[in-house]
């Protein structure tokens, strides 16, 4: 057989040589020209090249003989117009400049098969070449390839599979029967023909799926899916497998594809490998791949270690949930199922952050990257969702042991009681920590070293002091004169006092923070656990604001003693005065009229006038006692005291008076009423001696 002609056009003596090297290295014969000429025969293969190559491709054209002849353009990539342009000028493929020259060969031997193809082939390959060099790898590219082959080669459906060498999966890339970006996902062990042609690299033809030996464990499943004929092309480079087109229709036949429509086929499937070798979705396929090989294995290695784990997990009491590095679960052992009430088989495989409350389902996240990098995390609670609708609180330890694995353990135990007990107990604390704040006396607590524990808002006001500063850094004795302390110790101690471990209501003094010994009442107690001292515990009330109400009280009642003295004295003075001022009165009237009566040089006369002189001081004096308004004593003979009338009443006139006191009930007070006139006292008429005699015939004054 003729080898192939190939003449190389365009561009710099340099660009042409390297071109005609690298189609020689790889087996093809071809030359430099300047010029073409018809004359020396037509060539199976033009390569133009140079910055004027769709130039060249367009004058190529307008040569009637080489009008069929296939052109490859190689241009470079910039501008990018330059690739649209040779596609325009009429060039069967372009390539950009610098191109390998393995890939040069390939471009080359599909463009010189191409003309040797009958008309029907040669313009789909054109087409197909042409939407692959524009668009490479794109998926709408790759939609409308597997179009195109579909129609050439007698089929309804195709789509283009790749697969990774190694790889238990296969991804649908394209589909005619799909969206242009969808991917799917294959378990290439299910498309026994897909393995069979990548494994020989070969096409595989099957006419009818129901009949072929390869096809029956799947033929009822083809026939739901109503595909009866099919055709595999494998997507190869260089001996290694890429993928295969997957070709299919719904009536029996493949063999029409025979001769020809292998050939174009494996044409079809050689330029499409030409473009994904290297392209962007093989290249994601493989990390994928690579992805999902690394999953398995860490699976299957998880797997291993939670096997070695599961006896010690299933004879434990507590539960048990292992979890991959996404939070899905992967074991879970019976006491795990008894709390929660779930069964394992509907838990495996589920996240366990959809059992876990809202607001705590970060945690979790933050849980697993933790134990991950191998640090354990404290214990925490958790609440989980139960199949009863009531969720239960468990207390979480994690373990590191399938760290290395991507494996998280995570071990609870119920703790619903506990914790309800626990909320209980602080409500109890909390409440009686109100309490205690809320009581007016000071309620102070120390242990049995001295440091104070509780200190409520009756303290603080007591002595000053703020509970920061008094808790746990006052000790106790510093709020007691020195001693103090000590002797309430031995108090509490003692039977004599209340009983062993308590103290009755006894006056005390204490210290405040700005140094001032107040008193206060006290009640105190020791706190048992057991037989055993722990604490002690004083309530004390301020006794100050008590002491200044009995001390105004005291006054008070001094006050009205001696207003009621007072009240006495004037009442007995007035009676006195009132009683005193008559017989004086006769006494100081029978005393004048003797002296009136008695001869001027009798001897009497000096006694009378005694009489007269004394009676007129006891008037004066009577007039006095009229007058008390007060309590008032002066000292008198030893110890004892007598009323001193000099300042009990208010001063008098010269002239005795007598008066007598009245009440008067409006005013509350004493009033002095003369009883006679000083003209009556000193100059008794003889009308009143008459009376006073007929007054004291008649047993006594009127």
């Amino acid at each position: 057989m003729e080898a192939p002609s190939i003449v190389v056009l365009g561009g710099s003596e340099p660009e042409r040589a390297t071109l005609v090297n690298q189609l020689a290295a790889s087996g093809l014969a071809a030359r430099a020209e300047t010029q073409l000429s018809v004359a020396e025969g037509l060539p199976n293969l033009i390569v133009v090249t140079g910055a004027d190559a769709a130039h060249l491709v367009a004058e190529a054209r307008d040569v009637p003989a080489l009008a069929e002849i296939p052109i490859l353009a190689v241009v470079a990539g910039i501008p990018p117009t330059a690739v649209t342009e040779a596609l325009a000028a009429g060039a069967s493929d372009v390539a950009r400049h610098p191109l390998p020259g393995a890939m040069l060969a390939v471009r080359c031997r599909n463009l010189i098969r191409l003309v040797k193809k009958d008309g029907a082939a040669a313009p789909a390959l054109v087409k197909i070449n042409e939407i692959l060099t524009s668009s490479g790898d794109d998926a709408e590219a790759l939609a409308q390839m597997l179009s195109i082959t579909a129609n050439v080669l007698g089929f309804e459906r195709a789509s283009l599979v790749a697969h990774i060498e190694g790889s238990d999966h296969a991804f649908v890339i394209a589909a005619t029967d799909a969206e242009p970006l969808q991917r799917f996902t294959l378990a290439i062990a299910e498309y026994p023909e897909i393995v069979e042609s990548i494994r020989t690299l070969t096409p595989v033809l099957i006419d009818d799926v129901q009949d072929h030996p390869m096809m029956a464990p799947l033929a009822d499943i083809l026939s739901e899916r109503r595909v009866r004929a099919i055709a595999v092309f494998p997507v190869q480079w260089r001996g290694r497998p890429l993928g295969a087109i997957l070709l299919r229709k719904e009536k029996p036949g493949a063999q029409h594809v025979v001769p020809r429509g292998l050939e174009l086929g494996k044409l079809i499937a050689s330029l499409t490998a030409a473009h994904l070798r290297h392209g962007a979705v093989l290249e994601s396929l493989r990390d994928q791949t690579h992805r999902i090989s690394r999953a398995r294995y860490e699976a299957e290695r998880r797997l291993r270690g939670i096997d070695s784990l599961k006896e010690h997990f299933e004879a434990g009491a507590d539960g048990v949930v292992v979890l991959d590095d996404a939070g899905r679960i992967l074991f879970v052992n019976r006491a795990a199922e008894r709390i929660t009430g779930f069964a394992r088989d509907g838990l495996l495989g589920s996240e366990l952050v959809d059992l876990v409350a809202h607001e705590q389902r970060a945690q979790i996240g933050d849980t697993v990257s933790r134990v991950l990098a191998g640090a354990n995390v404290d214990s925490f609670d958790l609440q989980l969702s139960t199949t009863s609708g009531s969720p239960v609180w468990v207390s979480v330890s994690t373990s590191t042991v399938l760290a290395g694995t991507g494996a998280v353990i995570l071990a609870f135990r119920d703790v619903t009681a506990e914790r309800a007990l626990e909320h209980e107990l602080r409500s109890t604390k909390e409440f009686l920590e109100r309490l205690i704040d809320s009581t007016v006396d000071a309620i102070i607590a120390a242990d049995m070293r001295g440091q104070i524990i509780l200190f409520n808002q009756g303290a603080e006001r007591l002595f000053g002091y703020r509970q920061r500063d008094a808790i746990g850094k006052l000790p106790v004795w510093e709020l007691y004169e020195e001693g103090a302390s000590n002797q309430i110790m031995k108090m509490l101690r003692s039977t004599s006092y209340g009983g062993v471990g308590r103290l009755e209501q006894t006056r005390r003094e204490v210290r405040l923070a700005s140094g001032e010994i107040v008193p206060v009442s006290m009640t105190a107690s020791v706190v048992y656990e057991g037989e055993r001292e722990v604490a002690t515990v004083g309530i004390l009330t301020d006794l100050r604001e008590r002491i200044r109400m009995e001390q105004r009280l005291l006054d008070a009642q001094q006050k009205l003693q001696l207003s009621e003295k007072q009240a006495l004295v004037a009442e007995l003075a007035g009676a006195a005065a009132h009683e005193l001022n008559q017989p004086l009165t006769s006494i100081m009237g029978y005393a004048q009229l003797i002296q009136r009566q008695s001869e001027k040089e009798a001897q009497h006369l000096r006694a009378v006038g005694v009489i007269l002189s004394e009676a007129e001081r006891m008037a004066g004096i009577v007039k006095k006692i009229g007058k008390i308004t007060k309590y008032e004593t002066t000292d008198y003979v030893g110890s004892a005291r007598m009323l001193d009338l000099d300042r009990a009443a208010p001063e008098s006139s010269d002239t005795a008076i007598p008066v007598m006191m009245t009440d008067d009930s409006q005013t509350g007070e004493f009033n002095a009423v003369t009883p006679a006139t000083e003209t009556d006292l000193q100059h008794p008429s003889l009308s009143d001696l008459v009376d006073l005699d007929a007054g004291i015939e008649k047993g006594g004054p009127r």
